[in-house]
Parts: C-alpha cells; structure tokens; sequence
C-alpha cells in the first residue's frame, strides 16, 4: 500500500479540488491544529452535503517554533494523526448514539422528563489528501459550525482533566444544560462499557460538537 492510500471498505473515496483561503490567517488556532475557512469541489459536480456548496472548515497541525513561529509536519504525519481524529469522532458518535438509546428506553419506562434532553451530534469531517506537489499534503475537513455571541456560542463544556462542567457562569443557561447532559452521557458510557471508555474533552457550539478526545481503560 503507498502511504498515502487508504484501504478501507468502510470509508468513501472522492477526487476533486480543496481550495482553502490563507489570506487573513486563521480563524481559529488550538494547541495543535489551525483552522481555516474553504470550499470543498468534487469532479463532475457531484453533491455531498455538508461538504460541498457550503464553506467548510480546514484544518492543519503545526509545532511552535521557540520564536513563536508556526512550523507545518509532514504529510505522512498529517494523515496518520488526522485519521486518528476520524476515528475518535467514529467512536464519540457511538458512544453518543449509545446515550441516547439508553434514554429512549427511560423515557418508554419512566415517561418524559421534565426538561427538554439537548439533542445533540458530532460535526462531519473527512481527510483531504493533496497529491502531485512538491510535498504531499494532508488536512482535516469539518463541517462549517455557525457561530453567534447568543445561543450558538463555541463552548468548552467539559475538558481531559476532570468530569464536570467547565462552562462560564456567564454562558447561556442553554450551556450550562447541555454540559450537564455530557456529564451524565460520560458516566452512562463508562458502566455501560464495563469501566470501559467514555468520551472527554467535549467542546462545540449550537447542537454541534467538535474535536472529541476518546478516554479508555487500558
């Protein structure tokens, strides 16, 4: 298998252009990864929502040089870690999925709770692969998560280091509900994988969440 090839019966493979605009620099920078705003154009047109016909968010691992200064990795890297994301994302969404079967089943035995649950998914992503430069390149493609300073505030709501809320006290109560929805899905997850696994470092904005980190018991 080249290193760049992918060869997985589950995954689906398109062609076509990734155009990505680094011209004002990033709207987004984490700790490893920056972001920037693109457009994803499959060959002969075709539609894959929420890919295409739509902005979608792009985004790049760097190092920080001692200066300061951001210092790109190679493709090879790139792909190994962007697929490591992919599939931390695969397993968040079972897990979540798993969270709200269990309380379909409450809510059959028990009746509708008094509160309204957050319905909740993770945003969609798929690996870019640039071939025929120079030096192959490999990035992350996200769904675009629309922002406000309102009800669709980008929020961590739980972090890697303990399992409670971390949302501001000055967030929407909308928040602060959600992040008490993700702590309950954390302990539901853990007994319901036997001490197995739970998700962390839960973060998004609106009913879309982002950049899961997968804890397991080793």
């Amino acid at each position: 298998m080249e290193p760049f090839d992918l060869n997985d019966e589950s995954v689906d493979i398109h062609t076509g252009k990734l155009e990505v605009d680094f011209t004002h620099g990033p709207i987004g920078k984490g700790r490893f990864k920056t972001a920037h705003p693109g457009v994803v154009k499959l060959d002969g047109m075709r539609d894959l929502p929420p890919f295409t016909n739509s902005t979608v968010c792009v985004k790049q691992i760097y190092r920080e040089r001692s200066n300061g200064a951001i210092a790109r990795v190679n493709g090879r890297d790139e792909l190994g870690a962007f697929c490591t994301e992919c599939n931390c994302i695969r397993w968040a969404s079972i897990l979540l999925d798993l969270t709200y079967k269990f309380v379909e089943h409450e809510i059959k035995l028990r009746g509708k709770p008094k509160y309204p649950i957050p319905q909740l998914r993770y945003a969609r992503a798929m690996v870019a692969i640039v071939q025929g430069l120079p030096m192959e390149k490999a990035y992350l493609v996200e769904e675009w998560i629309e922002t406000d300073e309102d009800e669709r505030r980008y929020i961590k709501y739980i972090n890697n280091r303990f399992p409670t809320s971390i949302v501001p006290f000055s967030a929407p109560q909308k928040a602060h509900d959600i992040a008490s929805f993700l702590v309950f899905s954390q302990h539901l997850q853990w007994q319901k994988t036997k001490l197995g696994a739970f998700v962390s470092d839960y973060q998004g904005a609106g009913r879309l969440l982002t950049d899961p980190q997968i804890t397991a018991n080793p």
